[in-house]
């Protein structure tokens, strides 16, 4: 049979444009399934790993007998703080509602934020000063790594513990206010577990005198 000169060109063209239009197609889908990738990857290493408070971790009911109010629990003036449990720096989970009968500070913090940075030596001091009158500091930080939180630790010298809020669900929980993210952001409750004063923002020196006042005991 004889083939015209014209069929050629043209059974030969149509693998040639296929392989033209696959190599196209690669050229575009492999870059962008790349991006997707790498994205992927910043989100998963920003939520500190791919680390989530689902297993337990984050915040949880309070208890109806250790909440010594009539209202729903509340990180306000007059409420009972809304409970949590949270990993410690050394690996321990500590649960709020069990230091009730202590006078208690919480602060929400990051390593990252200028404010929290400057008041850290000062809530140092404070805790050391008041430790004697059974007064317990806690350090929560927001959504960092370990390895960022404990070099910082060392650094500063931090002696009260330090939790890790991965997800930032506490924060949400109890709206967080202060200046930089809602860090930092401070609550003195007393040894009933209810609130008694907040300080969005740097904890200045008379904040710090009034809050100790109402939840420390007389001559504390």
């Amino acid at each position: 049979m004889t083939m015209n000169q014209d069929e050629t060109p043209e059974l030969e063209s149509r693998p040639q444009g296929r392989r033209e239009w696959s190599g196209g197609l690669r050229s575009i889908v492999l870059p962008i399934g790349l991006v997707v990738a790498i994205v992927a990857a910043l989100l998963y290493i920003q939520s500190g790993g791919g680390s989530s408070e689902d297993d337990g971790f984050g915040t949880v009911a309070l208890p109806e007998a250790l909440n010594p109010t009539s209202l729903t629990p509340n990180a306000r003036d007059g409420r009972a703080a809304p409970d949590f449990v949270l990993r410690q720096l050394d690996g321990d989970p500590l649960r709020l509602s069990d230091l009730q009968g202590k006078p208690l500070i919480v602060n929400f913090w990051a390593t990252w934020c200028a404010s929290c940075r400057a008041e850290i030596p000062d809530l140092i001091q404070l805790y050391e000063d008041q430790e004697s009158n059974g007064l317990v500091l806690i350090g929560v930080n927001l959504r960092e790594n370990e390895a960022a939180v404990r070099s910082f630790v060392a650094d500063f010298g931090i002696t009260y513990p330090v939790l890790f809020d991965r997800d930032g669900d506490v924060a949400a929980t109890w709206r967080i206010g202060g200046p930089n993210q809602g860090i930092p952001s401070t609550y003195f409750i007393d040894r009933r577990g209810v609130v008694r004063k907040v300080v969005f923002g740097t904890v200045t020196a008379k904040q710090a005198a009034e809050g100790l006042s109402l939840i420390l005991p007389e001559g504390g």
